[in-house]
């Protein structure tokens, strides 16, 4: 490590002195919070390895990384362990040239020794694009001055910012305000999350996990939203009543510095078929841009992708309005022969899956 700036693990800063850092950072958004990080700590497989970088003269963090290590598939669950960074590495503000270069040189080294010490063939560091340094910049992958490899996509993001509801409402696409209409007309309502609504969450995201085949996240996971995001205002929720009081959709969003984020969301299936998601999300929108937020992710796009539920996924983000922005994204690689040996892996399994459709 450099002499002047040394890595200290979170729990070590405590979280007042980080979340004051995440909260002053420019890069940093809400998963450089202390709460977002215990929260992806609870999922299953993973370890927080989060970490600052200090400056030993003012004793002072001048780098936030959000970091999980996340175990592979068995039998080879410790040879493919992985570590993911949601956010990416948050620099303090002010840093000139030459002090931000040192600093990404010592981050540089910081995750070569992490990835070592947990056996991590990867790492994958995703920057957050409603970060403000993001939105204000000049569209450079910071991630490059790390070495990382390039392997950024897209996200939708719908600015909110000296838009009224009517201007807003002209620019979803047609077919948004078409199931708009039809979910309104159909007796479906809308209200705000309250706590009373976690049975419900819980029992909407299994049937959504079963509905397409995925493994439910854990309990935990979800407690931590309702008891430490929602109380503090670091995410609001709301839900799609059906006529008859039956709760059918739930959609909480992460929010943090004057944006939004499509964050989670469960539903039944009457939901999909009554245009229930459509209405919270419109819902939703009105109710950022009243309260002030200049911004709103609807989440990753996929543009090219062929059809399928990729795809799918991405055109219903395209109709809120939102325009394409960079999601940057790279990688590292302290174990090169074990990484082309999962992608190996990785390219059987897709051919596979494609002989067998």
């Amino acid at each position: 490590m450099n002499s002047s700036v040394k890595l200290i693990a979170r729990t070590d800063v405590g979280p007042t002195g980080w979340n004051r850092c995440a909260d002053a950072f420019p890069e940093a958004w809400i998963w450089h919070r202390w709460e977002a990080i215990d929260a992806y700590a609870t999922w299953a497989d993973t370890r927080d390895c989060s970490f600052a970088l200090m400056d030993a003269a003012a004793s002072e963090p001048v780098a936030l990384v959000p970091l999980r290590r996340v175990l592979g598939r068995r039998p080879v669950r410790q040879l493919g362990a992985i570590l993911e960074s949601t956010g990416g590495p948050a620099y303090a503000p002010g840093l000139s040239p030459r002090q931000r270069t040192r600093v990404e040189k010592a981050l540089r080294e910081g995750l070569s020794t992490m990835a070592a010490r947990e056996g991590a063939y990867r790492v994958e560091l995703a920057m957050a694009p409603l970060a403000p340094a993001r939105l204000s910049g000049n569209g450079v992958n910071p991630l490059v001055m790390l070495g990382c490899r390039e392997a950024s996509t897209q996200s939708w993001i719908l600015r909110l910012a000296d838009r009224d509801e009517d201007a807003l409402w002209r620019n979803l696409e047609h077919r948004v305000r078409k199931t708009v209409n039809k979910a309104e007309r159909g007796g479906v309502t809308v209200r705000d999350i309250a706590h009373r609504d976690f049975g419900d969450f819980l029992r909407l995201h299994r049937a959504t996990s079963a509905r397409n085949e995925l493994p439910a996240k854990p309990e935990a996971y979800f407690g931590k939203i309702f008891g430490d995001f929602i109380p503090q205002g670091l995410a609001s929720g709301f839900c799609a009543v059906a006529p008859d009081g039956r709760v059918i959709a739930i959609h909480i969003f992460a929010v943090y510095k004057k944006a939004a984020l499509y964050w989670v969301v469960a539903s039944d299936k009457e939901a999909l078929h009554s245009g229930a998601n459509d209405l919270v999300q419109w819902h939703a929108i009105r109710s950022f841009a009243a309260n002030g937020l200049l911004h709103y992710e609807c989440g990753e796009a996929f543009p090219g992708a062929p059809d399928g539920k990729h795809r799918r996924i991405s055109d219903f983000k395209k109709g809120f309005g939102g325009d394409l922005a960079p999601y940057h994204r790279g990688t590292l690689v302290p174990r090169p022969r074990t990484a082309a040996f999962f992608d190996l892996l990785r390219s059987l399994r897709n051919n596979g899956n494609r002989s067998d459709a």
